[in-house]
C-alpha cells in the first residue's frame, strides 16, 4: 500500500491501459484483408453461371465440390471446403516452362507449380467466355477472354465478418490470373 500522499497508480493507470489493451488485442485478432491488386480482373462483374450443373459430389466433402474446364484447356476443381480453395491443370500460358498447375485459397497465396497428377478423363463442363462461378464458398472464378482465367479466394458471405483465423493459418483474400500476357497470383 502506497503511503497516503502518493496516489495508488493502479488507480491513475488501468482505467486509461485496460481499454488501449482490449482495443489492441482486437486489432491482433482481426484478420487482414489482402484487397486484390491493381490489374486483377472485377471477377464480381461477369454473370454468373448456375453452379448446380458444376457440382461434383465425392466420397468426402474434401473430394466435392464443382468442376470446370476453360475455353484455354484448363481442368480446375474447386473445393467444397473453403480452406482448400481451387486448383486447375493443363497450359498456364504466360507462366514458366514446365508450370501445369495454379492454386489459391482463402489460407494461401496463389502458386504456380509442376503437377503430374492426371485430373482425370471426367466431366469438365465448360465455363464460358464472360461468366464466372461463384458457388458460395468464397471462391469466385471468371473467364474474362478465351485465354484468360481469374480466380479469387476469401471467406466465404455466409460467414460472419470476425470470423477467427484458426490458430496455424490466416484467412485473406487471395487470387491468380492466368493469362498469355503474363500469369500471377497474390
Amino acid at each position: 500500500m502506497p503511503p497516503a500522499d502518493i496516489p495508488d497508480m493502479r488507480a491513475l493507470v488501468m482505467p486509461v491501459l485496460l481499454p488501449v489493451v482490449a482495443a489492441s488485442s482486437l486489432i491482433a485478432g482481426a484478420g487482414v484483408a489482402h484487397a486484390a491488386p491493381p490489374g486483377f480482373p472485377d471477377v464480381d462483374a461477369f454473370s454468373a453461371v448456375d453452379p448446380s450443373g458444376y457440382q461434383l459430389m465425392g466420397a468426402h466433402p474434401s473430394m466435392s465440390g464443382w468442376v470446370f474446364s476453360t475455353p484455354a484447356g484448363l481442368r480446375c476443381q474447386d473445393s467444397l471446403i473453403p480452406d482448400l480453395g481451387v486448383f486447375c491443370q493443363g497450359p498456364i500460358a504466360g507462366s514458366a516452362p514446365g508450370t501445369t498447375m495454379v492454386s489459391v485459397s482463402l489460407t494461401t497465396e496463389g502458386a504456380f507449380s509442376r503437377s503430374d497428377l492426371d485430373p482425370g478423363a471426367g466431366s469438365y463442363p465448360l465455363l464460358p467466355t464472360g461468366a464466372k462461378l461463384a458457388a458460395g464458398n468464397g471462391v469466385v472464378c471468371a473467364v474474362p477472354t478465351a485465354d484468360t482465367l481469374a480466380c479469387r479466394a476469401g471467406k466465404p458471405d455466409s460467414w460472419a465478418a470476425d470470423t477467427p483465423d484458426p490458430p496455424d493459418r490466416h484467412y485473406g483474400e487471395h487470387g491468380f490470373v492466368v493469362s498469355p500476357s503474363g500469369s500471377w497470383a497474390y
